[in-house]
């Protein structure tokens, strides 16, 4: 739903602008409204999702396994500086009540400054990442992935404002455009240089589509930034994203700490194997938190006045996301072997192996981070940075614990079991008090959260129950891939009946089926 100007226009002929400074109003149907939204966010994370998935399988046949390793190494740094970049000056557009030209402007030199002076500090640090891992290869990738920085922050101001005002058609296109462009010239690359290209086309699938997002998102949007300027109003925005910036720091840390220590200490071809098993399992939770949390945040934030709208929306998206990624977890978990071979490859067998580990530390990272949501669209930013302080902490302790404590077999997984193994089990024993702190003193309560969580949850039993079942039969058939996808189908099948009809839920995702096509 659009907010119109408020702006004459100099010709009664021409169509109103709708006013990117606007907050959309949500009087009317906000369900409505966000379905559409995550319906259009949805499919470009789908499209994402498919190209990386597509890219991956490629790559992987035509780009060596140390390439990989070598982006795996610089992409612990680069994804860290990534963090300062935004600074959460986004977040700060979009949930800000009322906001105007001058602020926003300002907001981008903020960014634009920032992508200079990241991509100057990370070019310059090349040297002392390539002797800490002793790769000399790093000199050459670091300066050209530098440029991600300086292209990436040319959109982001744009993209808030995009996101703010409910513009996901226009969202999406962005989105799907900047991904395709990244995986079109990356595998071009591959294809023209082979495996003597080396690790080019993985360096041109994390430029490009820096490039093209930003380049797409000021088509889309047509808004020209002025000069930065004082005494308007920036301040406190500048406070609220340097919270969010403390949680993201925080947060990264925790996500990279475990990969950085596997990388240095058990060499790049571990630490690449525990990589794309993590993020395998993370893909597809993130494919649905993303659009739901594009949606849901600044919805959320117009609703901090009405705490029972504000309760039942959020426990709508916590169902929401939980029946769609407690099943997708579970099946790539239970499936793990079989996603491997299809995916990159029998030369990636032992992922596997990590998958399964991983699985616990995945599904409750996906499942806990609506809880963000929350306290961003309260500006409650102050405990969502301490939150992810105590958080990182705790994680990046299991770690350490987990390298040392675990397994020491050689091999292409080796120590990073005991990682995995750490990961998960301190997941679990958080998970509980991580909602508790995030939820106090909100409208929405830590008992209304789990117990809109069970029915998911309880639903994947007996789905994995019989799919484990028909899954062993697979082993004694002449044709064991039929019997493995009818064992995939029938995980579905199982988890959509006990959900939909032992647990009633057919009525919620009917008028959620209703909206989007109503569309």
């Amino acid at each position: 739903m659009q907010a119109e100007s408020v702006i004459a226009e100099p010709t009664p002929s021409r169509p109103k602008r709708r006013d990117p400074f606007e907050a959309p109003d949500v009087s009317g149907n906000l369900r409505r409204s966000s379905v559409r939204g995550a319906s259009f966010m949805s499919f470009s994370r789908i499209a994402g999702i498919g190209l990386r998935f597509l890219s991956t399988g490629i790559l992987a046949r035509l780009v060596t396994q140390d390439s990989f390793g070598l982006i795996t190494m610089t992409a612990v740094i680069s994804g860290f500086l990534t963090i300062f970049t935004d600074v959460g000056l986004t977040q700060a557009t979009i949930q800000r009540e009322q906001i105007n030209h001058r602020q926003i402007s300002t907001l981008f030199w903020i960014n634009v400054a920032l992508g200079l002076l990241l991509a100057a500090i990370f070019a310059a640090s090349a040297p002392l990442v390539a002797q800490f891992y002793h790769r000399s290869e790093l000199l050459t990738i670091i300066p050209i992935l530098a440029l991600s920085f300086v292209f990436g922050s040319l959109g982001l101001q744009h993209t808030a404002l995009l996101t703010r005002n409910q513009r996901y058609p226009l969202l999406a296109g962005v989105e799907v455009f900047s991904s395709l462009a990244g995986v079109v010239v990356a595998v071009w690359m591959a294809k023209q240089g082979g495996k003597e290209m080396g690790y080019w086309p993985l360096v041109a699938l994390a430029v490009v589509p820096a490039f093209a997002k930003s380049a797409a998102a000021w088509i889309a949007l047509r808004w020209v930034p002025s000069l930065p300027s004082r005494g308007n109003g920036v301040k406190s925005m500048v406070k609220f994203g340097g919270d969010v910036l403390g949680f993201n720091i925080m947060n990264y840390f925790s996500r990279q700490a475990d990969t950085m220590l596997i990388s240095k200490y058990c060499g790049a071809i571990p630490g690449t194997f525990y990589d794309k098993a993590y993020n395998l399992l993370l893909m597809p939770v993130g494919q649905i938190n993303g659009p739901l949390g594009s949606v849901s945040i600044p919805a959320l934030s117009r609703l901090q006045k009405e705490p029972d709208r504000f309760r039942r929306y959020f426990l709508n998206s916590i169902q929401l996301v939980c029946s769609l990624s407690l099943p997708v977890i579970s099946a790539i978990t239970l499936f793990a072997d079989e996603v491997v071979r299809v995916w990159l490859g029998e030369s990636w067998a032992a992922s596997a192996t990590l998958f399964r580990l991983l699985a616990a530390a995945a599904l409750i990272g996906g499942i806990s981070n609506p809880a963000g949501w929350v306290l961003i669209s309260l500006g409650m930013t102050k405990r969502y940075r301490w939150l992810g302080f105590a958080n990182s902490v705790v994680i990046v302790t299991a770690f350490v614990i987990g390298l040392l404590l675990g397994p020491k077999e050689p091999g292409q997984i080796g120590s990073s079991q005991g990682v995995a193994t750490a990961y998960s089990v301190v997941m679990i024993l958080t998970f509980i008090p991580y909602w508790a702190w995030a939820l106090k003193d909100t409208p929405v309560k830590l008992r209304s959260v789990l117990v809109t969580m069970l029915p998911p949850a309880i639903s994947c039993l007996p789905a994995a129950a019989v799919a484990w079942w028909m899954k062993g039969l697979a082993a004694a058939h002449a044709n064991p891939w039929l019997w493995t996808i009818a064992a995939m189908a029938s995980f579905g099948i199982v988890y959509a009946a006990t959900l939909l009809f032992g647990f009633k839920k057919l009525d919620f995702f009917r008028r959620i089926a209703s909206e989007f096509r109503s569309r």
